[in-house]
């Protein structure tokens, strides 16, 4: 009934606008049309049981419309398929062309002014109006600053500029997106566009992102000659990879170690304090005793265990007697193995001695690193070495076998 009372409302819906448009004979027909529908749907119901009209219903509608969606389903399916094929083979194509026309940019013998023109003129091309094929073309050009070294760089970046790149990765430096943000400063520093430091420079200490500080440092570290100042004066943490990062770009350019270096020994941020003594390690300039006391009482614990291995790389012998005094103080286990390890190899006599008071103390790495330490200093001291403790005994004599042969499990 409902399918009835539809078709009546439809049908006075319909001569109503059409008797005003079309005038009477176009109502008479609709009405017509309509009365036989409903009549006919009428006398359909009342001679035909509800099994019936259920089958009718799955034949003529429901199946027909599942194949319809179906098809149009396997149709779509075949267009995408054909379309990411032809596109595949565009890609391929272009990439074929692309790297021709830059390996005839770079290694021939063009002048300025004809590499100006063709490049105006491959910038004219309907497919370089595209933004994914200028990007294309922008990371070839990173990709070979990356890879190959015989090419002049200056000449790079001449071409960088000429297809107007240099504005692609302002724009994107200058945009609100902090994403965006980095691949601009990538760009310059990669290309190693120097005189736009000053886009870069705002991004060091202000931005509250971290990801946008580390990179506009290391940017600035590789792009700038005032490197060392650049870090003295960073007031963000610095993460375990652009630390290496930063140690990497400064060796690589074999700068010299700045003559203010103890100032950074310092400073309130523990990563530039860190950076310092990583920095007089790889210049062999040795911490001094007022400096190691210093760092040792630093309120950081990566701060005095790289003290440690500073001194123990340096083989700083005048920081014995007072890690003697300062031993008893350390309450974090990590920095007291770090202690031990720097007493085998500045130790004398006296730091024995001393060590020799801790042998029975609970905490088994420790333990263990405070009689390798022992051993190195003395090896010959456990040969007489004897307690009441006959638990003890047992323990220092299984530490040893591993100690004089790391090979036993």
């Amino acid at each position: 009934m409902l399918i009835l009372n539809t078709l009546s409302d439809l049908s006075n819906l319909c001569t109503n606008e059409l008797s005003v448009q079309y005038g009477d004979s176009a109502l008479s027909f609709l009405k017509d049309l309509f009365t036989n529908t409903k009549n006919g749907l009428y006398n359909y119901y009342n001679s035909t049981n509800s099994t019936e009209i259920f089958y009718d219903v799955l034949q003529y509608i429901i199946i027909p419309l599942l194949l319809l969606i179906v098809s149009i389903f396997i149709y779509l399916l075949i267009t995408k398929r054909y379309r990411y094929q032809k596109r595949s083979l565009l890609r391929i194509e272009l990439d074929i062309t692309s790297d021709n026309f830059l390996t005839e940019l770079i290694f021939s013998n063009f002048s300025k002014a004809e590499i100006d023109s063709k490049i105006e003129e491959y910038k004219k091309t309907a497919i370089f109006k595209k933004k994914w094929f200028k990007k294309i073309i922008l990371n070839k050009i990173i990709s070979i600053k990356q890879n190959i070294n015989e090419v002049d760089p200056n000449f790079l970046l001449k071409i960088y500029k000429s297809f107007g790149f240099d504005r692609y990765s302002k724009k994107l430096i200058l945009s609100r997106n902090w994403k965006n943000k980095l691949v601009g400063l990538n760009h310059y520093q990669i290309l190693g566009y120097k005189i736009k430091t000053g886009y870069i420079r705002p991004y060091l200490n202000k931005p509250k992102n971290k990801y946008l500080n580390s990179n506009a440092l290391i940017a600035m570290i590789v792009l700038s000659d005032e490197h060392f100042e650049l870090i003295a004066n960073y007031k963000r943490k610095i993460s375990k990879a652009d630390e290496l990062k930063i140690l990497n770009i400064i060796y690589s350019k074999k700068a010299n170690l700045p003559k203010n270096i103890s100032t950074w020994l310092y400073s309130e941020n523990s990563a530039i304090v860190t950076l310092a003594i990583k920095l007089m390690v790889r210049y062999r300039k040795a911490l001094t005793l007022d400096e190691i006391k210093q760092l040792m009482n630093y309120d950081s614990i990566k701060v005095k265990n790289e003290t440690l291995l500073a001194i123990r790389l340096l083989f700083i012998f005048e920081a014995n007697d007072y890690l003697i005094e300062y031993y008893e103080t350390i309450e974090n286990i990590e920095t007291k193995i770090s202690c031990l390890k720097t007493f085998a190899v500045i130790g004398d006599d006296s730091s024995k001695k001393f060590l020799t008071k801790f042998l029975e103390q609970d905490h088994i790495d420790v333990k263990f690193q405070l009689i390798k330490t022992i051993n190195k200093l003395d090896c010959h001291y456990f040969e007489t070495y004897k307690t009441n403790n006959g638990t003890e005994v047992s323990i220092v004599e299984k530490i040893l076998l591993h100690v004089n042969n790391p090979y036993i499990n």
